[in-house]
């Protein structure tokens, strides 16, 4: 491992002393005096104050930010001349007008910002130190107000992002107080691999990964559950310290970032202080947590056979005729309640022109809707902004996490809770017990109480985590910036998982195949810990020249560097005795685990840029990577980008024409990239690792059942991207278009081999990858005037996904049994299995009894084909704001539509004969059998997953001044509130494999979203 970067190949850290170099050589300044330069910002329509407004000397790093009144101080250490002072700020058109210094030591300069709908002149940051207008960019980027992410909270930054990032389908995967997120940036990127993009915080890279320290009855990595399950690190995140979020949806935009950017990035960052009077702020939310939906139940007064505490599941016997009458009841009833919480915030913002600060303190805690569960969580965050001399400024950041999770047992598992109510019959009565007060057993081959579930198992998750960053930025000369930036994301996960021994028998597979045991073996406990470091240093160079009167260039370098370290262990243990919940107190110890990893990634890019005049922009960028991972062939990548951006309506020519009178903005945009994944596999994947175990008394070693391939290559992405953007009658109206074509090549999966290699996969590179599709995103202001605004927003995307060159058709293993398969010419993750037999009209064939047929050909042999994709045809979202006077309202509508989802709960209620299809059987509206006879038939499980959402309505009164409060708002929100579907279980937005990349779309005992509802209290000091 050490001799990584000691090979022969280019090493990439020379390329720091370069910066460095520039830096002590330009130590000189020119002759300079001391000016000091000062305004006011306002609104050219309101006339009011644009409080955080950055104001600089262009060329130069004298800048500062409005105060809370609009006005600012510069002070300014400048040789005498001409120059360029600029005013920029989300929302508006950047202000620039001319100054001269001389002899006078201050100059007075008032600005008045335009709106701008279109944000042409919004600064957005792409991997560089300085970051470049809107007008600049050959590729789309998405830009969210931090204020948009907290008008309707919901505590997660990603779920408060559903619905407003175009080209994004963003779905919650369980309805968990701390429920695992998904995020997709124009389709699937990978087969083997993460397809979440890549996370910053202020320029940090920061973790998102999903790791189980609790229900470790699979293997550590949840191996033992197909799927990727859990709690995601972005949970950690409070948005209320967020000022905006940036989407970097396609590989030229992400370029800069090359090997870990392969499904995009997503930039947060947080709040700043604003110089001026301190600002305190504090907001409040009561938060009602509900079941949206129930579902319907057998009523039937019958049941087939004799005894409730049968251990035949009656429905699916279909030789049983007799019936017995029984009590039926809803479950739902027991293991769902109504959730109650907070979210409150504490924040204060302030300084002087030299120095400012801002801080902030969170408090979040909401009961999940399923009993004893909830979700607990402290946020602490300081950002400061330190002016060092005249020529150099430090910023620093630190958030601290801690957070607390009761949990319950997750989807994927038969003693969850959703599950336990799903396997069994609903007439047993559960709250039955022994004349010793024990719960007893509800029949049904051992099948777990769902008492017990609620009740008795506890899970318990608890984490710390530190986000921290500082940045040094130097203008030794005029036009010359260079910054470093250091960063550290450092957490630690703990759980612990408790089963207690149960007094009634309990069928150990229903425990991960023999955790929770009988008689002395009955009981389990796991203690659980994950470590995780992630470190990132950067440096980069910004260099900015005249070319000509008509023609200036910029010019950027940059080295960084990236390590990781993670440690995982697990003790566990079965055999409790009562009242011992600690694996110590075991009787038989479970194997352990202890996982120890390291990589390291390092990366230099050279980026250079060119505009003539203000509206023709080119650029390009080549970034060559090197990672630990990967073998000594193939560590190193080059990726190159391309992008040009045309504003036609920038020209003199445009300005000319009668059109722009009424057309304000037309920009034309092409833009290509190249990304990676250098990440895609395990660092120790390339190489066959051994293990010890015992074998007759000796020491043994064993590998794992896939060959290792120290050749492998990492997955490469290429993207090609057009777009227009457009804006009419004084950009009132605004659409922009973007069409994309992306591949990945070199795709990482397992290739089977003869076994008598010893193995039984290889690890290889196959196949390809492509996603086509386009995004729309339309925005309007129909009505503006002085007491009432209406803004509106359509957004609307369309992918199509398939895998090529794939070979042979490759089927998954899942838990739920759903048949998820990579086939060559289909969508990734499609599912592909048993059908039911139809005639030419497509009409179901049946047998004399009216019992649905299994498609079968010539020679008796059961056939297969795609019954589903969980893949959306396209998704949309909708969104209205509204202003009068001091009222305010929000309303989204998001929706999916052509999407499938594997439902294998709803097949399993009939199965077990609390489901409305068995209803009927056993009501004599179906033949009898007609339950077992389709069972198998994998085609009775693919549901619709379509749906339309009222995702969220906020409704706000602006209060004003109460005495020493400077302004005061309530507001009542909702999400969630309503979903139109045909869906046949609680929610078609859901996926109990979790953030699983290719396995999608199963219902398998995940907890539905809850609906919401919000009542808050806005106040500033």
């Amino acid at each position: 491992m050490d001799k990584f970067y000691a090979s022969r190949h280019f090493n990439l850290r020379g390329l720091i002393a370069v910066p460095i170099f520039l830096l002590f050589f330009f130590t000189a300044n020119a002759q300079t005096d001391r000016y000091v330069i000062s305004g006011k910002i306002i609104d050219d329509v309101t006339k009011t104050s644009v409080p955080g407004a950055g104001v600089r000397v262009v060329g130069t790093s004298f800048a500062v930010a409005a105060n809370n009144d609009g006005t600012y101080s510069l002070v300014a250490n400048l040789a005498p001349g001409s120059y360029q002072v600029a005013v920029t700020y989300i929302g508006y058109k950047t202000a620039t007008k001319q100054l001269t210094l001389g002899n006078n030591k201050s100059a007075n300069i008032d600005f008045s910002l335009a709106q701008d709908a279109m944000g042409l002149d919004e600064v957005i940051v792409t991997g560089t130190s300085q970051g470049t207008t809107r007008k600049q960019l050959g590729n789309y980027i998405t830009s969210v107000k931090g204020d948009d992410l907290n008008k309707a909270p919901s505590g997660n930054v990603l779920s408060s992002m559903q619905g407003k990032v175009a080209g994004a389908q963003i779905s919650q995967n369980s309805g968990d107080p701390a429920g695992g997120m998904s995020v997709k940036l124009r389709g699937v990127s990978s087969a083997n691999s993460s397809t979440e993009p890549l996370y910053i915080i202020d320029g940090v890279i920061v973790n998102n990964t999903t790791t189980r320290v609790t229900n470790t009855s699979g293997n550590y990595d949840g191996s033992g559950f197909v799927g990727n399950i859990g709690q995601n690190r972005m949970v950690d995140i409070n948005p209320a310290d967020i000022e905006r979020v940036e989407v970097l949806n396609g590989a030229s935009a992400a370029a800069i970032y090359g090997s870990r950017a392969n499904a995009g990035v997503i930039q947060i960052f947080t709040k700043k202080g604003v110089a001026g009077k301190t600002q305190v702020s504090f907001n409040t939310n009561f938060v009602i947590s509900e079941l949206r939906k129930k579902i319907e139940v057998n009523q039937s007064p019958t049941k087939f056979g004799g005894s409730v505490d049968a251990q035949t599941q009656d429905v699916l016997t279909p030789a049983l005729t007799t019936t017995s009458p029984v009590t039926r009841y809803d479950y739902q009833d027991y293991i769902f309640r109504t959730g109650v919480g907070t979210d409150n915030n504490l924040s204060i913002s302030g300084g002087n022109e030299n120095t400012k600060v801002y801080s902030s303190f969170g408090y979040f805690n909401n009961q999940g809707i399923i009993k004893n569960t909830d979700f607990r969580k402290y946020n602490f965050r300081t950002n400061l902004d330190q002016k060092l001399n005249n020529w150099a400024s430090l910023t620093a950041g630190l958030n601290y996490i801690k957070s607390a999770a009761n949990e319950k047992p997750d989807g994927n598992s038969f003693f969850s809770p959703m599950n336990s109510v799903t396997i069994i019959g609903n007439f047993h009565d559960i709250w039955r017990r022994d004349a010793a007060g024990n719960l007893m057993a509800v029949g049904e081959r051992g099948r777990v109480n769902p008492v017990s579930v609620i009740e008795d198992i506890k899970q318990r998750q608890e984490v710390d985590r530190i986000i921290a960053n500082t940045t040094l930025k130097l203008n030794p000369v005029k036009n010359l910036t260079v910054d470093f930036t250091l960063g550290v994301d450092n957490s630690s996960q703990n759980g612990t998982t408790y089963i207690p021994p149960y007094t009634y028998n309990v069928n150990p597979d229903f425990f991960g195949g023999g955790t929770a045991m009988l008689g002395t073996q009955n009981g389990y406990a796991s203690a659980a810990t994950n470590k995780a470091l992630m470190f990132n240093n950067e440096i980069n160079a910004t260099y900015q020249a005249k070319v000509s009167d008509l023609i200036s260039s910029v010019t950027q370098v940059g080295y960084s560097y990236q390590y990781e370290k993670g440690q995982y262990a697990l003790l566990q243990g079965r055999g409790l005795a009562p009242k011992i919940s600690t694996v110590n107190g075991a009787a038989t110890a479970l194997p352990s685990v202890d996982g120890r990893t390291e990589l390291s990634i390092s990366g230099a890019y050279i980026q250079q840029n060119f505009k003539y005049k203000d509206h023709f922009f080119v650029t390009g960028a080549l970034r060559m990577d090197e990672s630990s991972v990967f073998g000594e062939d193939n560590r190193n990548q080059v990726y190159v980008k391309a992008s040009l951006s045309y504003v036609l309506s920038s020209a003199d020519y445009w300005k000319k024409t009668n059109l722009s009178s009424w057309w304000d903005t037309f920009k034309l945009r092409a833009a290509y990239g190249q990304s990676g994944n250098l990440t895609g596999i395990g660092p120790y994947d390339r190489i066959n690792a051994y293990s010890g175990q015992a074998f007759l008394g000796y020491v043994s070693l064993f590998s794992s059942a896939q060959l290792a391939n120290e050749n492998i290559k990492p997955e490469r992405q290429d993207e090609l991207e057009i777009g227009t953007d457009l804006g009419f009658l004084k950009n009132r109206l605004t659409l922009s278009v973007n069409y994309y074509n992306k591949k990945v090549k070199d795709l990482l999966l397992p290739q089977v081999i003869a076994p008598t290699e010893g193995y039984t996969s290889f690890l290889n590179n196959i196949g390809s990858l492509k996603n086509t599709g386009f995004e729309i995103a339309l925005g309007g202001t129909p009505v503006k005037t002085d007491n009432f605004n209406w803004n509106t927003s359509v957004i609307f995307n369309r992918n199509r996904n398939e895998a090529y060159n794939i070979g042979a058709t490759r089927l998954l293993s899942t838990n739920p049994g759903a048949p998820v398969a990579i086939i060559d010419g289909q969508p990734l993750g499609v599912f592909y299995g048993t059908y039911f037999a139809r005639d030419s009209k497509d009409n179901l064939i049946t047998n004399a009894a009216g019992i649905p047929q299994l498609a079968k050909d010539g020679a008796g042999n059961t056939l297969r084909k795609v019954l589903g994709d969980p893949n959306p045809d396209y998704n949309w979202s909708f969104v209205n704001d509204l202003t009068y006077k001091r009222f305010g309202l929000r309303v989204q509508l998001d929706g999916v539509q052509g999407s499938d989802v594997w439902n294998a709960d709803w097949r399993t209620r009939q199965g077990v004969g609390n489901g409305k299809v068995a209803e009927q059987e056993q009501m004599g509206l179906l033949p009898r059998g007609y339950v077992s006879g389709v069972y198998a038939i994998e085609e009775w499980r693919i549901d619709d997953g379509s749906f339309v959402k009222l995702r969220e309505v906020s409704l706000s009164y602006n209060i004003g001044k109460v005495k020493s409060i400077s302004n005061m708002t309530v507001v009542l929100s909702g999400r969630n509130l309503i979903s139109w579907d045909n869906y046949k279980g609680y929610d078609p937005e859901l996926n109990s494999a979790g953030q699983s990349t290719i396995l999608r779309n199963i219902d398998f005992g995940s907890v539905p979203i809850p609906r919401t509802f919000s009542l808050g209290l806005q106040a500033k000091f």
